[in-house]
């Protein structure tokens, strides 16, 4: 691999991850559902969308919601109750169990909820199709490429 091929990829790399694909994401969401009373509601994070959308599936224990997610305990609580401020989750518990705290969507919640599992499945559906054009070895050989940088910046970090 010669130096503009290097730049290049790296460049397209850096396209693929780039901060304005956040911001892209954030405005579609929030043009779907709709929420314009509180502009922080169309400013969360992926780790609060992800949040949310385990809770369109129906109430959870915070518990459940660490596990489904796989944030630390303290980012999830941190994100849990930046989303009880913003009235997007109501904590409560069950007269049977005073212990435990479980979570439900408030309505703003189900449609932010919603409009992210929808951006999802249109990025799916996009990318299916941006792809189609390509053979499955064609395909094999960008899997294993991405795979090498993946390996590649993993040693990196474990070695510094």
């Amino acid at each position: 691999m010669d130096e503009k091929q290097y730049q290049t990829i790296t460049q397209l790399l850096k396209q693929l991850s780039a901060t304005e694909n956040h911001n892209q994401h954030e405005v579609w969401i929030a043009k779907q559902a709709a929420i314009k009373e509180n502009p922080q509601k169309n400013h969360l994070t992926h780790n609060d969308l992800d949040i949310l959308g385990v809770l369109l599936q129906g109430e959870k224990t915070v518990s459940e919601v660490v596990e489904a997610v796989q944030i630390t305990q303290g980012g999830t609580s941190r994100r849990i109750n930046h989303l009880e401020k913003l009235d997007l989750l109501e904590k409560f518990k069950r007269p049977t169990n005073k212990k435990t705290v479980y979570l439900k969507l408030t309505a703003d919640g189900q449609k932010l909820a919603t409009a992210h599992i929808a951006l999802h499945k249109h990025l799916h559906e996009e990318t299916v199709q941006a792809l189609a054009e390509f053979s499955d070895s064609e395909l094999a050989v960008v899997t294993r490429f991405l795979r090498k940088l993946a390996d590649a910046q993993k040693d990196f970090e474990t070695r510094y």
